[in-house]
């Protein structure tokens, strides 16, 4: 199951976010009355704030069109590229923080344990979940680890038959 966080932050400032695509009734119409065509296109969008629009492929046309605005027909980036998270995603934010010799000696240890750790980031995040919840999390309030070779592809946590693991961000978390 997905999860957004608009909601929870839009009440925290006071506000109500509303999400088509998570109204029933709207997902009922969706799936009943469009295709792939209607939602998935080739259109004009607007890469960067005021600049040219330019034939791109995009998501949601039916929504953009419906609500035809400047907004509807803009870029969609994830959450992290707007907060600015991206910028210190990069390697070379890290590289002061953890050595190349360290992240390939620590990741390949956690591997051993089931854990898949794509960068330095990854690590740095994973050393603070540690510290937070306990070795392989076990204090975690909500999701159980399972045993090495289990659960999700990224970190053996249960994921059930989900195709997200909220716990460590793979996709897809299912084993095949």
């Amino acid at each position: 199951e997905w999860t957004f966080a608009t909601a929870a932050l839009a009440e925290m400032h006071g506000l109500r976010a509303d999400g088509p695509f998570l109204e029933p009734g709207f997902v009922r119409w969706a799936l009943a009355s469009t295709g792939r065509p209607e939602c998935i296109g080739s259109r004009p969008i607007q890469l960067a704030l005021g600049g040219p629009k330019v034939e791109h492929a995009t998501g949601k046309v039916a929504l953009r069109e419906a609500f035809a605005t400047v907004a509807s027909w803009r870029r969609k980036d994830p959450i992290e590229v707007g907060s600015g998270i991206t910028v210190i995603g990069h390697d070379p934010f890290w590289a002061e923080l953890i050595s190349d010799e360290e992240y390939r000696a620590e990741a390949a240890a956690l591997a051993s344990r089931g854990y898949v750790i794509k960068n330095k980031e990854h690590l740095a995040n994973f050393r603070a979940f540690e510290a937070a919840l306990g070795r392989d999390g076990a204090r975690h309030p909500t999701r159980k680890r399972l045993p090495v070779g289990q659960g999700c592809a990224g970190c053996c946590f249960d994921v059930g038959s989900a195709l997200f693991c909220d716990v460590c961000g793979a996709y897809p978390a299912t084993r095949s």
